[in-house]
């Protein structure tokens, strides 16, 4: 007897629970599937949970996190200056900068554009060969493409040709995600 008269209910009030079914479904998917169709620019090139050897010969500093603009999508620009020293014998002509966003949960990885940068003094690094035209990064991340969270900023220098990665985290930055939120602390 209930069962027959849950079934008539269900008959009834088809439309309204396929409705709060589908915005369930909504809101817990819409937006993961947002950021994977829509947004073009400032999406990471890889999430993986492991960073490659940690290394000093990386120098690199934050300088800024600003609103940007690119094909109608709102994105931050990430800016800064980072290099990597090379070793005796070795050359550091091949190694791509990359910035990553680790949390306890997630890892993002972004790519970076490397531009010229004048550092002021030259003194002021401890190479004194350093490229300046590849001296400073921009990397764009879109808001949406990360989920909320406290992300400590890593700079990964890889060299595609022999597969040597390295990272450093010093001195410590961080980014802060929440749900109406983005800032750089």
């Amino acid at each position: 007897m209930k069962v027959e008269m849950a079934m008539n209910t269900l008959k009834k009030y088809w439309p309204h629970v396929l409705l709060w079914v589908a915005m369930i479904v909504y809101f817990i998917f819409a937006p993961d599937l947002f950021a994977r169709v829509f947004i073009k620019s400032g999406k990471p090139i890889q999430t993986e949970n492991s960073l490659p050897s940690s290394s000093n010969r990386i120098s690199f500093v934050v300088d800024g996190l600003d609103p940007y603009r690119e094909g109608g999508q709102s994105l931050y620009s990430l800016y800064g200056w980072g290099y990597i020293t090379s070793e005796p014998g070795k050359s550091v002509e091949g190694y791509i900068p990359e910035i990553v966003l680790v949390s306890d949960d997630n890892t993002y990885f972004f790519a970076v554009k490397t531009g010229y940068r004048n550092p002021g003094p030259q003194s002021m690094f401890a190479d004194p060969g350093v490229n300046l035209d590849t001296l400073g990064f921009n990397a764009l991340i879109a808001e949406d493409s990360i989920k909320p969270g406290k992300y400590r900023i890593v700079m990964v220098f890889k060299n595609p040709s022999n597969g040597e990665a390295y990272y450093w985290d010093k001195p410590a930055r961080y980014l802060i995600k929440t749900p109406n939120t983005f800032t750089l602390k």
